[in-house]
């Protein structure tokens, strides 16, 4: 005889939707282990151009995943798809150096890596930062646009989860006066910040969108 709705214990009804919740938070928290699951979310958020080229490559700034940014940005000067790599003039002091004996800052730590992938001093500039908000991103487009020099085309280098609101901040900066091109500098699996928490990345870029 088929039990009627009625006739479950609510304990016992609350009691499996409980396991079956937790058996799906398992299961989703096991699958976003894998750097290639954790890549297919990320996915909606990428925009790369793999022919970018431009003027110059402007390699946003911050965070761990900056030298990732470093690396992609010097392997596009060496493939001649850049003249020129500017990088945030980052001034706060970014620990010492045992061969200049002297505190480095973060930009002077960014050339040194740049120098140490063979790209000449002479084609790495730095972009003073005018303004300092909560959209750093933005802020760092506008310090691109207000260079004395004016550019007809800047690939914007970032990790592949930053590449769509790079690309949104430097659209909304630039309007028509510059060809943007976005080159992510790694994979969408293969990022460092592919392993951080996804979902902020989708609520700072819908912020950005509605905000600047």
């Amino acid at each position: 005889m088929a039990i009627s709705p009625a006739s479950v214990d609510p304990i016992d009804r609350w009691r499996r939707r409980f396991w079956i919740l937790f058996v799906a938070v398992i299961i989703v928290n096991v699958a976003c282990s894998f750097g290639t699951v954790r890549g297919i979310l990320i996915q909606p958020l990428v925009v790369h151009d793999p022919n970018a080229r431009g003027e110059i490559a402007y390699v946003m700034a911050d965070g761990p995943a900056y030298w990732e940014r470093l690396i992609a940005a010097s392997d596009l000067y060496h493939m001649h798809r850049v003249e020129q790599i500017y990088v945030l003039e980052e001034l706060q002091s970014s620990g010492y150096n045992f061969v200049r004996r002297a505190n480095d800052t973060r930009v002077q730590r960014a050339i040194d890596f740049l120098s140490d992938r063979g790209v000449p001093l002479d084609v790495i500039r730095t972009v003073p930062l005018h303004q300092a908000t909560w959209f750093s991103s933005y802020d760092e487009a506008v310090g691109v646009s207000n260079l004395p020099r004016q550019f007809e085309s800047v690939v914007v280098v970032t990790s592949a989860p930053h590449t769509r609101r790079s690309t949104l901040c430097f659209h909304r900066v630039f309007d028509s006066r510059a060809t943007i091109a976005t080159f992510a500098a790694t994979p969408a699996d293969g990022s460092v910040e592919t392993h951080w928490p996804i979902w902020i990345e989708y609520v700072k870029l819908a912020v950005y969108w509605l905000a600047v």
